[in-house]
Order: C-alpha cells, then structure tokens, then sequence
C-alpha cells in the first residue's frame, strides 16, 4: 500500500475547488497543510489491530509449538525414569532369584542412551552441575551392572563381592532413580506451568482486545465528533448571522477541512448576496423617500422663487432692511431644503459595511427624521417615545437604519392617511434593548405571520411591494445578534426588535420614565 497516497498529492489534485473558482491565499495556506484523512486514520487503527492480531497468533503458535517440545522431553524423561527403574526391577530380581541381570544392563544401556542424546535439555533442566551428577550416577550404576555380569559369566562371583556389589548397585540405583524421577517432575512442572499460560491467553486476548477495540472507538470517535461537533456549533453561529470565517481546529489536512473551505466559500456567497439583496431593496426604499423630499422641497423652493421674483420686481422701492430680511429668508429656505437633501444624501451614501459601538437613540432619531417627509406626505402620525441613556449597542449604523425604515415605511403601507405610527424604545431585559414599530393599519393575516420574513413573501397587491423588505430586516437584526418578532391584529400591530446591548441595564423603564421625542 502505498501510503504517501494519504499523507501527500500532486499541487493539482489537493486544491478541487467546485466550479473552477480561484483559492484565497487563506484557502491556499489551508490546504497546503500535511494531510492526515480519515481513510488513513481509520484503515491505520485496523491495521494496528490487525498487526496486533497477527502477533499475539503468532505468539501463541510458538507457544503451542514450544509445548509440543516439552512433551515430548517430558515423555522422553518418562521413558529415561522407566528403563531406570526397569533396570532396578530386573536388578532386584536377580538378587532374590538369581535371574534377568541381562535385561537390567540392557535397560540401563538404554538409559544411559537416553541420557546422551538430551545432555542439552538435561542442562537447561538441572544445570551443569546437575547434569554432571545425573550422569556421574548412571554411569557408576550402569558400571556395576557391567562388573556384576561379567563376574557372573566367569563365575567367580563370591559372596562377599556379591554383597558389596549389591550394596552399591542399591545406593547409586536409588540416586539415579531419584535424579530421574527429579528431571521428569521438573519437566512435567514445566509443561504444566505452559499449558496453564496458555489457557489464560484467550482471556488475556480478550481483555486486550476489548480495551483496545475502546480504546479505538474512543480515539476515531474523536477524530469524527469532535470536528463535526465544532461544525454543528459553527452552523449555529452562521444561523444567527454571524458570517465570519470557520477557524479550522486541526493542524493538519482532512475531509473536515474541505468542507471547512466549502463552508468558508458559501459563507462569502451568502453575505455578498445578502449585500446585494440589501442594497437593491435600499434603492427602493430611496424611491419611497426620494417621492417625500420632492414634495418637502417644493415649499421652501417656491418660497425662494416667490421671495427672490419680488426682489427683483420691487428692489428699488424696498429699503435695506426689507432687502436683508427677505434675503435671510431666501437663505433660511435654501438650509431647509439642504438640511432635507442632506438627510437623503446620508442614507443612500455607499460605505464600507463597519460594527462599532452605536447610540440607538440617536439612530432612531436620524431615521424619523429621515422618514419625516414621507409621513408628511401620507399626513400620518409619526410618534416617538425613546428612553433616555440608553447603552450602547454594536452594529453597523448604515444597515441598522435601514432595518428601522424599512419597518416604518413597512408601516407607513399599512395605515391609511392620518394613521398612528409609534417609535418605542426602552430596555427590555439586562443586556437587552427592545425597539418596537406600532401602527394601527389593517394588520397582517394571522395564515401570514409565520411567513412574513420569508424572501419574496408580501400581502401586498401585485406591483406594491417586492417581499424583500422583511426579510432584509431579519437579515439585518440576525447579523446584529439579535432578533425580530411581530404580533398583528386588525388595527394593530406590533414589530419588536431586540437587540443586545454592550453594557448591562439594571431594568426596563415604565412609560413614565421615556423620553417623548417628536410626533409628526
């Protein structure tokens, strides 16, 4: 198996990016990284198990095989103790009957075979020293044996040598058979002690088996859980809006980490659409407001036309001060209708997206008044009811405004002329500031609330509406953390806009602690 296959690819094949589109250098860096995947990891771990598998059989066929040996050295010092005490009986019987001394020299001949061909073992079994004794013995025995018949054969075997013979053959008879029976107990432990080794094997392999198999488990668990756990933890961040960069946590290359990049790529895709979405929908909203700045400067711009004709129609019959004050009025006229430019010129600039700290008061104030002339135009009822020192809170000033006039204008649709639209803002919770939007149009149908802030959903007649501009104040408001709800019934209804706060508020003011600001 070649394993570089895992750890190494061509610079071709370790970057496929969908659709051919080109690497940031942070994608670039990313997938340059040493590649660890999971195939190598998981068929890795089954080969440690298999490798280990394979030992411990080996382990326990030269086990078995060494037992095999054992045996039979153990049957080999059986048959040694035989011939041995086979010798001693044929010995014995020629004492008391004179008879089977032939077959006692045979019999120790055949021990003492027995002994030369397994000095080795013998060695290992006893020692040096013991070996030396074993064989001293057996060959002191096996000499009288030898002196013994061939006495007999010549018959001059008196009864003196006989007795001393046969003292002698009992002494060193009884050793031999003592270093014998010594040997094969010694042997026989041996064999013993292995096979007990090898019944305990089975359950020392499964025991390590089993540890091992957890061990795994546990080990490949957290190579997969815990990368997908960080990835069900990033995907609930990016559903609050939060469409920042997916960190990767590992220091090496994985499947984890493509979809890492994937996720990091759509990331890009969908704030670069939802920009797109706000912008488009801020350019209908500039549509709205554009119809109420021309009807607000059409006052001031008549005023001037009518303040400047009669300059010109009657400036020599006008003194100097009646000159200077209808010239302050031609100049009071052309700041109002600047100060009404100015406001729509504010919204519709194009600035780079920031999050800062921001007054929430303050940015409602700036977007009242920016939809003051379209209240004016509707001749609505524009209330506002602001707490003062209120915190602060963190977004971007551009796109929260947005958010606001997109619900008043929301509003502004749903009453008829000479409606009631009511700015309310106040904490809500410590940590937590509440804006709500209320306006006493037609309400929303009860089958529509659960869709109004679906992209493209709107109740509003074909060619009034995009059914955009719920949807953008979600996005928005979701960015910021926090979160949007409405409540509707005919006559009513309610937008409550809540959104986190940098410094903790102690508890929500009652309505005798707001601040009134304007009702238009």
């Amino acid at each position: 198996m070649n394993l570089s296959h895992f750890f190494h690819q061509p610079a071709g094949d370790r970057h496929p990016v969908p659709g051919g589109l080109a690497l940031t250098e942070q994608e670039r860096e990313l997938l340059d990284r040493p590649a660890f995947s999971f195939r190598f990891q998981i068929i890795l771990g089954f080969l440690i198990v298999f490798l280990l598998s394979v030992a411990i059989i080996i382990g326990a066929m030269v086990a078995v095989n060494h037992i095999q040996r054992r045996i039979t050295t153990f049957q080999t010092w059986q048959r040694f103790l035989f011939d041995v005490e086979q010798a001693r009986r044929w010995e014995k019987n020629f004492f008391l009957y004179g008879t089977n001394l032939q077959e006692a020299l045979e019999s120790s001949h055949e021990a003492q075979r027995l002994l030369e061909a397994n000095l080795e073992a013998l060695e290992a079994i006893s020692g040096p020293q013991g070996r030396e004794a074993i064989a001293g013995h057996l060959a002191k025995y096996h000499a009288l044996l030898q002196d013994l018949y061939r006495l007999v054969q010549a018959g001059t075997l008196s009864s003196r040598v006989q007795d001393e013979l046969e003292t002698n053959l009992r002494h060193y008879g009884a050793l031999v058979v003592e270093d014998a029976a010594d040997v094969a107990a010694r042997e026989n432990q041996l064999v013993l002690s292995w096979l007990d080794l090898m019944q305990k094997v089975p359950t020392y392999y499964l025991v390590f088996h089993f540890v091992l198999m957890l061990w795994m488990t546990r080990f490949l668990s957290n190579r997969f859980m815990k990368p997908l756990n960080y990835l069900v933890k990033q995907t609930k961040r990016i559903a609050t809006g939060d469409f920042s960069d997916v960190k990767p946590i590992r220091k090496y290359r994985d499947e984890f980490t493509t979809v890492e990049v994937a996720i990091n790529r759509m990331l890009r895709e969908l704030e670069s659409r939802q920009n797109s979405l706000i912008d488009s929908h801020k350019l209908r909203a500039v549509g709205i407001l554009t119809a109420g700045v021309a009807h607000e400067l059409n006052n001031p711009l008549n005023n001037i036309m009518l303040t400047a004709h009669a300059i010109l129609e009657e400036y020599q019959a006008l003194s100097a001060e009646e000159t200077v004050a209808m010239v302050k009025d031609i100049v009071a006229e052309t700041d109002r209708s600047r100060a009404i430019v100015h406001n729509l010129l504010d919204f519709t600039r194009e600035t780079e997206s920031v999050m800062g700290p921001l007054q929430l008061g303050r940015l409602l104030e700036e977007t009242i008044r920016l939809a003051r002339n379209q209240v004016k135009v509707k001749r609505a009822i524009l209330e506002s009811l602001i707490a003062p020192d209120l915190p602060q809170v963190h977004g971007d000033r551009q796109q929260l405004k947005q958010a606001f006039l997109n619900l008043i204008l929301n509003a502004l649709d749903a009453i008829g002329e000479e409606g009631i639209i009511r700015v309310t803002a106040a904490p809500a919770a410590p940590g937590v500031l509440q804006v709500q939007i209320e306006d006493n149009g037609c309400g929303i149908p009860a089958d529509a609330l659960t869709h109004v802030f679906d992209p493209f959903y709107t109740t509003k007649p074909v060619g009034k509406g995009t059914g955009l501009g719920l949807s953008v104040v979600h996005g928005i408001v979701t960015k910021h953390g926090g979160d949007v709800t409405v409540k509707s019934a005919p006559g009513h209804t309610v937008f409550t806009v809540t959104l986190p706060c940098r410094a903790p508020v102690a508890a929500p003011l009652d309505p005798a602690g707001r601040q009134e600001g304007h009702r238009t």
